[in-house]
């Protein structure tokens, strides 16, 4: 987890330092949002060595704990916090979407073992077929739900998990060139991204209400996803590996493809940046609360 921790900082400070031009971090922004992370996604769905029925079930297990973390932050608790349209929906969103690919994998083998890391990339790969079919609907400014589901069907993720899933069941073969390059492009995502989220802090000044916003959505993301994640685990399956790697997914910080995204809308990124960092920075405190009640 420390090591994780140093590289995520390392390249968020690098990325700060470096930050000179908004045109820059847009492109940026696009190469990783419709290129590298697709890629990604499709190379993960390649190499897994979770079946086809146990990632369906994972994938399923997901889909329903995540949308029922949205829907209770949407309608109850961000109602009572007072946030509307834009505001609601780019704060539950903030505090619904998890950061499972590079962190998530790194406490998984610290907190469960090498032997779970299989389960955690099929979350990882469950959480973006999430983003495919529900995140890029919900960040337009569509309100009919045929514009909505037009945009779903406008994404990148969506190709690249279809692909995968193609390349899984017809049992291809990847050709050793092919696979190097998408294996390079893929590690390019993780330092990309975080480049571009310690540059999207460098020209933007926190007040003091903006500071204890972005830590109320970092409070709710840390804490309430957790909360509504283990009953429905112990609820779900019997294998306690899944179980724990279910519990612990939805306790990582906020995703940085919310990022991505909101730089595609052309959005005011600083409050998704500093909620980024504040729950990147308290997560290991209250996944290790987290650990010692694993069931």
């Amino acid at each position: 987890m420390l090591q994780a921790m140093v590289v995520v900082f390392g390249f968020m400070a690098l990325g700060y330092a470096a930050q000179r031009r908004e045109e820059q971090n847009r492109s940026l922004a696009k190469l990783c949002l419709y290129y590298l992370i697709p890629i990604l996604i499709f190379q993960s769905f390649v190499h897994t060595e979770v079946s086809i029925q146990s990632l369906a079930m994972i994938v399923l297990h997901f889909f329903v704990m995540t949308l029922l973390v949205y829907v209770l932050l949407m309608h109850v608790v961000g109602r009572w916090f007072g946030w509307q349209k834009e505001t609601l929906k780019w704060n539950v969103l903030a505090a619904t979407l998890a950061n499972v690919g590079y962190f998530g994998l790194a406490v998984i083998r610290y907190a469960v073992g090498e032997h779970a890391v299989p389960y955690a990339v099929a979350v990882s790969l469950a959480f973006n077929l999430y983003m495919a079919l529900f995140g890029f609907s919900q960040v337009g400014g569509e309100r009919q739900w045929r514009g909505r589901i037009r945009r779903a069907l406008q994404n990148p993720y969506l190709y690249a998990v279809i692909a995968g899933l193609l390349w899984r069941w017809m049992d291809w073969t990847m050709p050793g060139a092919l696979d190097a390059f998408l294996n390079l492009a893929a590690s390019a995502t993780l330092p990309l991204t975080l480049l571009l989220t310690g540059a999207e802090m460098r020209n933007n000044r926190y007040g003091r209400e903006g500071l204890w916003d972005a830590a109320k959505v970092s409070i709710l993301k840390l804490v309430l996803p957790v909360l509504v994640a283990w009953p429905l685990a112990l609820w779900m399956t019997d294998d306690p590996v899944e179980r724990s790697v279910m519990i612990l997914m939805f306790g990582m910080p906020t995703s940085l493809n919310l990022l991505l995204l909101a730089k595609d809308q052309e959005r005011d990124t600083s409050a998704l940046a500093m909620v980024i960092l504040l729950t990147t920075v308290f997560c290991p405190f209250t996944l290790l609360l987290v650990m010692d009640y694993l069931p």
